[in-house]
């Protein structure tokens, strides 16, 4: 009787080492399943298109044209960039504000960086060694280049140090020869609001004068769960998967050491807690970023880089959509940037993306009055004391939708105003 005992007792812990080894796996799968570590991060992927400015503005023949076309302010910018990787600067200066101001005038080419490029991430796009770009200090925070085709000098303006550079050259044939041919029934000619005696707006600050054009765009809808590939995007194994339904409406899927939280407005949550360290450093981390991106199936055509954190070994790239003109994020309950990717020791730690498949479906056209009308009638809605800064035109995503708006800046306060009836939607005072 006592053998049969010792048998049963044996049988019973055998099969409960069994079950609980199960449940270990299903819990911690081995870190050779884990996407992020072991998937090798393809160090050529091109990071230049996500380094872009936001806005580009033309001058030429005494007038200011807005390029409202992606295609064409991506290619004037990637000339621009091609001609500082192939030519060495004469001579480098500090320069005052009424310089950069004046670098504004003639023919030239200005482009806004959003937030502002870091030095360090100009310098892998600008590939000549010996270029400025190499020789001012790397917490350089670009946040505008202009290219002053008369001046043969290129203007840069420090946002992190509150400096402007200027860098002159020889000749500028090459820049010269694009703005010859630049297609000026492509764009917006443009009216400063600036007026003397008027302390409402900054110089340099200008809005379309003529009919203005605006695509009508919207996001094709996206459903995760019906996509069968969509959890190998994220997990290798997807056979050691859980699935949890949360009370709020979440979706969570988890393998124990990843998980992926899928929320109904269309935002993701991914977290990795492998902590298998690597060597990197910004470029690397930019670069992994944009591939794990491009493999969770984000059109990086579609995003550029608006800002970046360093701090402590991590860093954090925050990247924002771009449909000729940028978006604004409006949802309370997120952040402004769209995309945050978190990287640590070299690994993906932490994503947050709201999924956009940008679309167009034909573009409104909108008188000059029109355009005007709604601008005055949002701005007698705002306390603003200080002079305007900045006046844009983009998106707001609100809600699901896509609203033309007015986009006005001042001392780091933020209001938009709907292009079409005048209305606040957001006021950041």
């Amino acid at each position: 009787m006592r053998e049969k005992i010792k048998s049963l007792l044996l049988f019973f812990l055998v099969l409960t080492s069994v079950y609980l080894t199960y449940k270990l796996w299903i819990s911690f799968p081995q870190n050779e399943l884990s996407f992020i570590n072991k998937k090798s991060t393809n160090t050529k992927v091109d990071i230049f298109r996500i380094i872009r400015p936001e806005y580009t503005f033309v001058g030429l023949q005494g007038k200011v044209y807005l390029v409202s076309d992606g295609n064409l302010s991506f290619s004037l910018w990637k000339k621009t960039t091609d001609f500082i990787s192939s030519n060495k600067e004469e001579k480098i200066n500090v320069v005052d504000e009424n310089s950069w101001e004046n670098a504004q005038k003639g023919t030239f080419m200005w482009f806004l960086m959003g937030k502002s490029a870091n030095g360090d991430l100009l310098k892998d796009i600008f590939s000549n060694r010996d270029s400025w770009s190499r020789k001012i200090n790397s917490n350089v925070y670009v946040k505008e280049i202009i290219v002053n085709i008369d001046k043969n000098q290129i203007f840069v303006k420090d946002a992190a140090n509150k400096k402007f550079y200027s860098f002159n050259y020889s000749e500028m044939e090459d820049l010269k020869n694009i703005i010859k041919n630049f297609p000026k029934d492509e764009v917006s000619v443009c009216e400063s609001v600036y007026e003397e005696g008027n302390a409402y707006f900054e110089k340099n600050v200008y809005i379309p004068s003529l009919t203005f054009s605006i695509k009508k765009i919207y996001s094709k809808e996206t459903n995760f769960e019906s996509d069968p590939h969509f959890l190998e995007k994220f997990f290798t194994n997807i056979s050691v998967v859980r699935k949890i339904t949360e009370n709020n409406g979440c979706t969570v899927y988890t393998d124990g050491l990843k998980s992926l939280r899928l929320y109904q407005n269309g935002y993701i949550e991914f977290y990795d807690t492998v902590s298998e360290a690597s060597p990197t450093d910004k470029i690397f981390a930019l670069r992994k970023s944009v591939v794990f991106l491009e493999e969770i199936g984000i059109k990086v055509d579609d995003i550029y880089l608006m800002d970046f954190k360093e701090e402590k070994g991590e860093y954090t790239f925050y990247f924002n959509y771009i449909f000729d003109y940028p978006l604004r994020i409006l949802q309370k309950e997120m952040l402004d940037f769209p995309i945050e990717i978190n990287i640590s020791n070299g690994n993906i730690k932490y994503a947050r993306v709201l999924y956009l498949d940008l679309m167009s479906n034909g573009s409104y056209l909108i008188s000059h009055a029109k355009l005007k009308q709604p601008l005055a009638m949002g701005l007698k809605e705002i306390n603003w004391r200080e002079p305007l800064s900045d006046l844009k035109i983009g998106y707001a995503y609100y809600e699901g939708q896509f609203i033309p708006v007015w986009i006005g800046e001042s001392n780091n306060k933020v209001f938009f105003i709907n292009i079409f009836n005048g209305k606040l939607i957001y006021n950041g005072v």
